[in-house]
Order: structure tokens, then sequence, then C-alpha cells
């Protein structure tokens, strides 16, 4: 029983500071408009008005960045290996683990051009404001993306849900499966906060993540597994707008 009101107030321990990434979104976005206004009333006339794309780089970062001292802050109150940093085991194991993330991807868009409803849908799930800005996007933003997306996003998530979160509960002495369900299921909610139906799709790359977690010795195997897996994703976006629909 103790146990049991243990993992609840650690459960609602990560909740706040979830809470506390959305306000760091938040922070960050009082900023950046804030400061395009400040500048234009300087009469900076050249700073132009933040657009979508912007904004959401600029919440990603936000977000991704408060979610990550979160992930350190309660690591180091754990205590030793609190974020469950270690050696990665098997490595040909989380070297196939990546490929099926690949290979779930190749699946994925085959699919989509296969069939022209699931092409449309999966379309309505991506912003129309990225897909148009992200085409013409500047040198600049393109790397905060692709430092967004690849390396702060992984980093972030991974040593928060599989690094720290995932330590503290098999230290209360949660299962193995209990653990990555715990893991995966709050990593799923707010991946589909704008579209729910992404989490269908995003299933697998959690399953596959808590086996490169528990397989591989530590966060790092599945943190390379999620780097994988972001890469690919930005490389097809990238393919997609530059040969279009066709």
């Amino acid at each position: 029983m103790a146990e049991r009101r243990r993992t609840i107030f650690l459960l609602l321990g990560m909740l706040a500071w979830v809470a506390a990434a959305i306000g760091g979104t938040l922070l960050v976005w009082g900023a950046v408009a804030l400061g395009a206004f400040g500048l234009r009333r300087l009469g900076s006339n050249a700073v132009p008005q933040p657009t979508p794309l912007v904004f959401t780089l600029a919440g990603g970062f936000g977000f991704h960045g408060t979610l990550l001292l979160g992930a350190l802050w309660q690591g180091r109150r754990l205590g030793n290996s609190g974020l469950g940093i270690g050696p990665i085991r098997r490595v040909g194991l989380i070297a196939l683990l990546c490929a099926l993330t690949i290979f779930w991807l190749a699946g994925l868009i085959a699919l989509t051009a296969a069939i022209p409803a699931l092409h449309d849908f999966m379309k309505s799930m991506t912003p129309e404001f990225f897909l148009a800005e992200i085409a013409d996007a500047g040198a600049l933003v393109t790397t905060l993306l692709l430092t967004l997306v690849v390396i702060l996003a992984p980093v972030a998530e991974e040593l928060f849900f599989r690094g720290w979160l995932w330590e503290a509960l098999r230290r209360r002495g949660q299962t193995v499966p209990i653990t990555a369900c715990l893991t995966a299921i709050p990593w799923l909610l707010l991946h589909g906060i704008e579209s729910p139906w992404r989490i269908l799709f995003l299933i697998p790359a959690a399953v596959i993540f808590a086996f490169a977690r528990q397989l591989g010795g530590g966060v790092l195997a599945s943190l390379t597994v999620h780097v994988t897996n972001n890469l690919a994703i930005v490389l097809v976006q990238v393919l997609a707008s530059e040969f279009g629909d066709g």
C-alpha cells in the first residue's frame, strides 16, 4: 500500500513537471511576441512579425528545455544513476531496433502513398502552416528545427520519461511492463495534444523505445533509437517538401 502511494505521488510529480513545461512554452511565446513588438516600437522595422512556425519552434524549445531541466533535477534527487545512464548493452540488438523504426516508417509511407484516404488523413495531422512555411524556411529556422527535433526533443523526452521516471518506478518495485506503460502513456498523450489520432501511429515507436530501454541496459539505448526515429522523420519531411506530393 505504501509503495502504491509513493507511485501515485511520483506520477503526480511527473504531471507537475509537464505542467511546468507547458508554462515554459507560454513564457517563451510571450517573450518572442513581446521582443518582436518592442523592437518594432524602437524603430526596427526590419524585424518581421513572428510566424506560426517561429512560435512552434520557440514553444518546442521552451517545453523541452523545461522537461530536460525536470529530468536533471529529479534524477539528481533520485541519487546514483538516477537517470539510468549507462553503457549500451546488446549493441547489435539496438541497431536492429533502429532499423525496425526505419522499417516501420517506410511501411507507413508506402501505405500512405498507396491509399489516398490515408494520405489525406496523415496530412491533416500536420498543421497547414507548417507544411507551407517549412518549404521556404531559411538556414537559421532549418537549423533550429533540426536541433529541436533530432537533438533536444529526444534527449529531454528520454531522460524524463525513460530515464528518471523509469528509474523511479523500478525503484518503487514496479514491474517492467507496468513501468513501460506508465512511461509510454504520458509520452503518447503529449504527442497527441494537437491530433489524438497521432497516438495510434506512435504506439509502435513507444513499444520499440521501451524494448530498447530495458534490453539495452539504460536510457542511452532508447535515446539512440529515438534519435534515429526523429532523424528519419525529418528526412521524410525534407523529401516531401522537395518533391511535393507526387
